[in-house]
């Protein structure tokens, strides 16, 4: 069976991810860049003991509250931004990942498992009120995903504002980060060596990266 870390609450209600020893990832600037490679993530609340997910773009600022902070919008239609104000939040950032087949190991008593990064982000979701701000937000995001240039932006001003009064901007001042880089670290270093030749042999991207990953965790 394949093993599959899932979420958990503690008693205190406070979500955090399993992470084996070996795994963990807490150096502030790694988790930053993580999320700046990999910034489409997935922003978690529950209300009433309903749970609700929205996958969305995000840009982190490094420089505002302890940990970073993390800016993003939605479409006003969507009914999620209305309840969590001033609410704790979870949002999950997802990096490579790819299958680990038994067969790789060359040796009996040993089960596929799936190897992968991630980063969880905690903080409070608030409203941004301020058209400014949530102008800025948005002419940063087309910045960064349109190569410097905000089309959208510069060929037609009276439209871009428009948009504007359909998204709600909003931040999330980070509590706490939790980085997982799960690569085989409970193997030893000849076995990573095959399970790194074996996912070059797939070929696919995912697999590709999460070798190159393990080559450079057994380097450091």
């Amino acid at each position: 069976m394949i093993r599959n870390e899932q979420i958990w609450i503690s008693p205190s209600e406070r979500r955090t991810i399993y992470i084996p020893k070996g795994s963990e990832v807490t150096d502030d600037k790694t988790l930053w860049q993580f999320i700046r490679d990999n910034s489409f993530g997935i922003l978690f609340s529950q209300k009433n003991d309903v749970p609700f997910a929205t996958h969305l773009p995000f840009l982190i600022d490094e420089q505002a509250g302890n940990h970073g902070t993390l800016l993003s919008h939605m479409a006003k239609a969507n009914a999620h931004w209305k309840d969590i104000n001033n609410h704790k939040v979870l949002v999950v950032f997802q990096g490579p990942h790819a299958f680990i087949s038994s067969l790789w190991y060359g040796e009996e008593k040993v089960v596929p498992t799936w190897n992968y990064t991630a980063v969880h982000v905690y903080g409070k979701f608030v409203q941004i009120a301020q058209r400014k701000e949530l102008k800025r937000i948005i002419l940063d995001t087309l910045k960064l995903h349109e190569n410097g240039s905000p089309v959208l932006a510069n060929r037609n001003q009276a439209f871009f504002d428009g948009l504007l009064n359909a998204v709600v901007g909003f931040k999330i001042e980070i509590e706490k980060m939790e980085g997982k880089w799960k690569l085989s670290q409970n193997h030893s270093v000849e076995q990573q060596r095959k399970l790194i030749a074996a996912l070059k042999s797939v070929g696919d991207p995912n697999s590709i990266e999460i070798a190159h990953l393990m080559e450079t965790n057994l380097d450091t």
